[in-house]
């Protein structure tokens, strides 16, 4: 036993002696920073302390340092024993973990041009903020320090001071809560037209290249079929072309006819590429899987015959897989011309499962592990014309990571056959979209029917169907509304088509008589009536009902909505049954007919409501405001939620009294791993300006700003970021226009 503990003792000994260098060399353990804190180490070796008690003590080894966060955020580490900053030197850092809730080495090694996130947190300390360089998207230190005059700082303290007692002041920082005042992009605000700009090659991109953890082979896969020989050169250059070399590319003709395309063929002589013949035609998914056979690379990059890489987008891809070891990796794209000119970019969401059910919205670059791609048996024939769609549904269906690449790494051309020039091209692909859904279902044991969008032709959305029994409780927080609550409860007894509903109304201290007599009638007509009249307190009210419910399923309302969609809960309900579902919402419109909801953005100013105020008409940015897309949040007008998932994440916020309690919410979920959807073919009027006005007061906005301290107080990560709104969107627009910058 003494041995044991020798050698234990030893062997600790020997890692901080080891730690202890580390950090020495590192250049991110700032002494008289360290000795401000703790002034009772008097003549003790600082570094030597921090080493053994850092992990414990609420002291920081630098000013952006949080090791006491760090161990938090990251258990893995805290089980090692390992000094908290000595890890992160050596591994965290490279491996894109944080050193405080609020800076990002990964996005601030790509803002500022380094070669790497190692060394993202030296260069600010040391570079970056004596330099003006902004430590996260929405932080500007002037900014911070002009709307905090009283701080007598300089600004290349501002960050640091901001990441230790901001918080005192709010969560965002003043500097943030005054873009919350600001206008949002208005609808009528045209946006600059958009045109690519390929990018800078780096001086140094053979160093870069180097300390990539991973360096994997790519496959390039295309089929080929009687395309015009200059878009089929045009593609193979732009694979020739690439800045990563570690590539091959496989095409496989699919028994071509045309003599100018098999000219073509012949005419390539490059060792990296790979030709191969079909002897007869076999469709696309048989031409390639029988480039897939060829295919000897880790991963595969599918690219058809007539469309363009990016130069820079192997490189990107490989970034991506060193960084995350990815399954999965897509891209943002943009169209192009016969001549080669840029439109339609679509910046798109971070994975988003049920967007995926909803519309092909990966589409290109779509790269895969090979070794995946086998798992699943490649592509499958049936499905020609959406044969892509279906292996990339089965491929998450089995992947661990899926990663976004938020650039545009591929250019779709728009020629009359291809499907990015028409969806009439192809009418053999809207029939396999539907059976790969139905498909889907079926595989994931989900019960649900593949319905066409009227709107957009050849899309399909999922109506999952819910389970027998389950009973749905109404929660509706009123208050001296009587003739609003009238119109609701007549709107649900006359077009709700759901049978087992209980509806539930939180009186908060009604004194209008018409109100009162009209609660007391509903109340012997089997509705449920409480009385709770504490001081509003939303989130209390609704947390209250949902206590007192019976149901398994809550649905919270407001008291002015009024209902549309007669099957809205058989369509809400079976979406919230989904396993990866947290809350569902609605498509809520004004009695105008003009969208007051139908997701939620959060955006760089707080949250706001995607295409507020426009008027229904065509779908919009590839469908989000038409087929049912993951959100960051839905509004709590119309919210549903298994109650087992509400209970787990410990309901609303009573903290939040009146604002941002359902993003609150939504948040905690994301949190949670679970995915917020709005269900647009639920459709409601809602009576907003009936029961809250136009309050645009003073007080009322500085009860905003109060509330959205504490809302990101408790989610720094959301800080102006959304995961399922790209930031090459326009970061204050609710409209979904490009990003002016």
């Amino acid at each position: 036993m003494v041995r044991i503990i020798k050698a234990m003792f030893g062997k600790k000994a020997g890692r901080s002696k080891r730690d202890a260098a580390s950090l020495a060399q590192s250049g991110l353990f700032d002494e008289p920073f360290y000795r401000e804190q703790g002034p009772h180490l008097g003549p003790r070796p600082a570094l030597r302390h921090f080493v053994q008690f850092g992990n414990d003590e609420p002291f920081w080894p630098n000013s952006l340092f949080d090791p006491a966060w760090y161990l938090k955020r990251y258990p893995d580490v805290r089980a090692t024993g390992r000094n908290s900053l000595a890890h992160y030197i050596e591994h965290g850092e490279a491996e894109g973990r944080q050193p405080n809730a609020l800076f990002s080495p990964t996005w601030y090694a790509e803002r500022n041009g380094l070669p790497s996130r190692a060394g993202a947190l030296r260069h600010y300390l040391e570079k970056g903020r004596v330099a003006g360089a902004k430590p996260m998207p929405s932080f500007d230190p002037r900014a911070y320090l002009d709307a905090n005059p009283h701080l007598e700082i300089s600004p290349v303290d501002a960050f640091a001071h901001y990441l230790r007692h901001g918080g005192n002041q709010g969560p965002v920082g003043r500097q943030i809560l005054e873009k919350m005042q600001e206008t949002p992009q208005r609808p009528d605000t045209a946006p600059e037209p958009y045109r690519y700009i390929a990018p800078l090659k780096p001086a140094d991109l053979e160093a870069r290249i180097s300390r990539l953890a991973r360096r994997p082979l790519f496959s390039v896969v295309t089929p080929v079929y009687n395309v015009a020989p200059r878009y089929l050169e045009a593609a193979v250059a732009s694979v020739q072309s690439q800045w990563y070399p570690n590539w091959e590319l496989v095409l496989v003709d699919d028994a071509s006819t045309d003599p100018d395309t098999c000219a073509c063929l012949d005419r390539f002589d490059d060792p990296k590429m790979k030709v191969r013949r079909q002897a007869r035609n076999g469709g696309i998914a048989a031409a390639t899987n029988a480039a897939l056979d060829l295919a000897e690379g880790d991963y595969v990059v599918f690219l058809d015959n007539d469309d363009v890489l990016t130069p820079d987008c192997l490189y990107e891809l490989a970034r991506a897989i060193a960084e995350t070891d990815a399954d999965y990796i897509y891209s943002d794209e943009d169209k192009i011309d016969v001549e080669g000119a840029s439109t339609s970019p679509f910046f798109k969401p971070s994975w988003s499962p049920d967007a995926m059910m909803s519309i092909m919205y990966t589409c290109h670059v779509s790269c895969a592990r090979r070794s995946l791609i086998a798992a699943c048996g490649g592509l499958r024939s049936g499905y020609d014309g959406a044969q892509d769609y279906d292996l990339v549904l089965r491929l998450t269906e089995r992947a661990n990571r899926v990663v976004h690449v938020p650039k545009v790494l591929y250019h779709w051309r728009i020629l009359p056959s291809s499907l990015a020039a028409s969806a009439e091209a192809k009418p053999y692909a809207h029939d396999a979209a539907r059976r790969l859904k139905e498909d889907a279902l079926r595989r994931r044991g989900l019960a649900g029917t593949v319905e066409p969008v009227a709107t957009m032709p050849g899309q399909y959305r999922v109506n999952y169907h819910p389970r027998s029994g389950t009973l749905v409780s109404l929660i509706v927080p009123t208050r001296n509304n009587g003739q609003l609550v009238e119109a609701l409860v007549a709107s649900v007894r006359e077009r709700t088509t759901y049978p087992e509903v209980e509806m539930l109304f939180i009186d908060n201290g009604s004194t209008d008589p018409q109100t009162l007599a009209t609660l007391a009638r509903l109340a012997g007509e089997g509705v449920t009536v409480r009385t709770d009249s504490r001081p509003f307190n939303y989130s209390a009210l609704n947390n209250s009902g949902a206590a007192a419910a019976r149901g398994d399923m809550l649905v919270f309302m407001n008291d002015d909505i009024e209902v549309v969609t007669p099957d809205w809960l058989e369509r809400l309900v079976g979406y919230a049954q989904v396993p990866h579902v947290g809350a569902v919402g609605a498509r809520l419109h004004y009695p105008s007919g003009q969208i007051q909801h139908c997701g939620l953005v959060n955006l760089d100013h707080g949250p706001g409501h995607a295409f507020y105020g426009l008027e229904a008409g065509p779908p919009r940015y590839y469908g989000r405001d038409t087929l049912e897309y993951d959100w960051i949040a839905v509004t709590g007008a119309c919210l549903a939620i298994e109650r087992s998932k509400f209970e787990a994440i410990g309901g609303f916020d009573v903290d939040l009294p009146i604002a941002y309690n359902d993003v609150d919410l939504c948040f905690r979920l994301v949190e949670a791993g679970l995915y917020n959807v709005v269900c647009q073919s639920v459709e409601m009027i809602h009576h907003e300006s009936a029961t809250r006005g136009n309050d645009d007061s003073p007080a009322r906005r500085a009860r905003l700003r109060d509330e959205a301290r504490r809302l990101y107080a408790r989610h720094p990560r959301f800080l102006g970021h959304d995961p399922f709104f790209s930031p090459n969107l326009h970061p204050n627009s609710v409209y979904f226009v490009p990003n002016p910058n």
